[in-house]
């Protein structure tokens, strides 16, 4: 029996395959997109259809779902592609320029087929966490800003002032003119009072530095957090895309 009869037995005859070039055979089976269309699945096979048991047959989307995703999403951040990479490696599917694929046997495609399947609904699904993806990219926007926007001021990331705190780790440590100045990137309450505790013990222990909070949305804090960070920092920035506008002069400032 071929792996495509194999095939047929095990899906008790609901599916179908259509010869796409010799050796290529895309799948017509019950498996399907959430707004109904077909999942896109090839098969390679052996140029006679036959394969013995141990010979593997590989199951691939020939790029077709990286295609159909990019219409409302695009993995163009390195967060957003270690999710991408951990969705392939949690389902044993591997990617080769926009391809996805895997091996399997022909008593092993059934079992194949249907975990390369949930892998590409979990590839196309990650369009609905778009706005959580986005917004947990906080950091990393900040970060990619800093990198390439401020180089001349030597970052350096995740410092300790004090080396025996490391509970009091600085996000960025900028130097505009000789004296450090530390850059917390505060995106919630506790970011914001990790802040307001590191400038206060860095004062108490008489250490020469400048402080600046980059919030992600300052009206996301409270009175009290706000208040009290307010009191500890030496500059505060409301969110990331007014550091964007004004951090470069900001720090110009400082360099003169």
């Amino acid at each position: 029996m071929n792996a495509v009869d194999l095939l047929r037995e095990q899906f008790n005859s609901h599916v179908a395959v259509r010869e796409k070039r010799l050796g290529v055979v895309q799948l017509v089976a019950p498996l399907f997109h959430e707004d109904g269309d077909m999942m896109d699945i090839f098969l390679d096979l052996p140029k006679s259809g036959m394969a013995s048991p141990d010979q593997n047959i590989r199951v691939c989307d020939h790029g077709l779902t990286l295609m159909r995703l990019s219409y409302t999403f695009e993995i163009d951040t390195p967060n957003k592609q270690r999710i991408f990479h951990r969705i392939l490696a949690e389902n044993g599917v591997a990617e080769e320029n926009g391809e996805l694929s895997m091996e399997a046997t022909p008593s092993s495609l059934y079992m194949a087929l249907l975990q390369f399947s949930q892998a590409v609904s979990k590839v196309c699904n990650m369009r609905y966490f778009k706005r959580e993806v986005l917004a947990s990219l906080f950091e990393e926007m900040l970060a990619g800003f800093v990198q390439e926007q401020l180089p001349r001021f030597n970052p350096k990331e995740k410092v300790l002032p004090l080396p025996d705190r490391d509970d009091l780790e600085v996000d960025w440590e900028l130097r505009p003119n000789g004296v450090p100045l530390y850059l917390f990137a505060v995106k919630d309450a506790n970011r914001a009072r990790l802040a307001t505790i590191s400038c206060l013990e860095f004062q108490r222990h008489s250490l020469k530095f400048k402080s600046i909070a980059v919030h992600e949305d300052i009206d996301k804090l409270g009175r009290k957090d706000r208040n009290r960070l307010t009191n500890a920092c030496d500059k505060q920035f409301t969110s990331l895309e007014e550091f964007k506008q004004n951090g470069l002069p900001y720090l110009e400032r400082e360099a003169a």
